[in-house]
């Protein structure tokens, strides 16, 4: 089994110019930022595996939501509900192949899930990846250890999912979200792109889970993650000087 904790170091956006970069330059900014971040989870584990990390800006003059805000503008969208059968999320994509220049694989979709969204099953994509950053809003992410072969509801881990959250797993994790007081918009970089209607899109377990039917199992708390950075680590003071 992987490690509670790995490291996976220099996951930048990479955008030579953020001042001037097109909708077309953060989309291919963000899926490149997304196919790295796979391949170095999988390069680290045996299996299908799911990570949770965190986007955080590291200077003046950028911010992740302007850089969206560009790509929306430049090629609008329009979220159609339901989106894997749920009535309560709408979603729609931006396909790489016809915005990048050149073409590239995979796409960005924007998923919006409507406070209450509870109905939406832990479901498998078997056939790509996925590197979903969570815009706007809260919600939770369920994930299990357990195939969707042998699936039964019995291993079923409930993690927050809020603002700049990032949530990577390779192809066989089984999964959903849910949203309660709160609605979510969700990021999806998905590799390779298969469209929503694609049969291959997704599949269900043969148990059904979904968190609307599900009961609290733990004490909720409040606590820190225990992965930290370290941002600075002065000298030891010489001996017999004190701080």
């Amino acid at each position: 089994m992987l490690a509670k904790t790995l490291t996976i170091d220099g996951i930048r956006l990479d955008l030579p110019n953020p001042a001037a970069a097109t909708g077309a330059d953060v989309l291919a900014g963000i899926l490149g930022m997304a196919r790295t971040t796979v391949d170095r989870l999988r390069a680290q584990s045996t299996g299908p595996t799911a990570a949770v990390g965190r986007l955080r800006g590291t200077g003046r003059g950028i911010h992740f939501r302007d850089l969206i805000a560009r790509l929306e503008r430049d090629h609008p969208i329009e979220l159609a509900s339901p989106f894997e059968d749920s009535l309560r999320v709408a979603g729609a994509a931006w396909d790489a192949s016809r915005i990048v220049r050149g073409g590239a694989e995979g796409a960005l979709a924007k998923l919006r899930w409507s406070d209450g969204a509870t109905d939406l099953p832990m479901h498998v994509h078997e056939h790509s990846d996925r590197f979903i950053i969570v815009d706007r809003g809260r919600g939770f992410f369920h994930v299990s250890h357990q195939m969707a072969d042998r699936f039964d509801g019995s291993d079923v881990r409930s993690i927050p999912a809020r603002e700049r959250d990032v949530f990577v797993f390779t192809r066989g994790v089984v999964h959903t979200f849910s949203t309660m007081d709160e609605p979510m918009t969700l990021l999806s970089c998905q590799l390779p792109y298969l469209a929503f209607d694609d049969p291959r899109q997704y599949r269900l377990p043969t148990f059904r889970w979904v968190a609307g039917e599900q009961a609290e199992k733990c004490i909720p708390y409040v606590s820190c993650d225990p992965a930290w950075s370290v941002l600075a680590a002065c000298p030891s003071p010489r001996k017999g000087s004190s701080y």
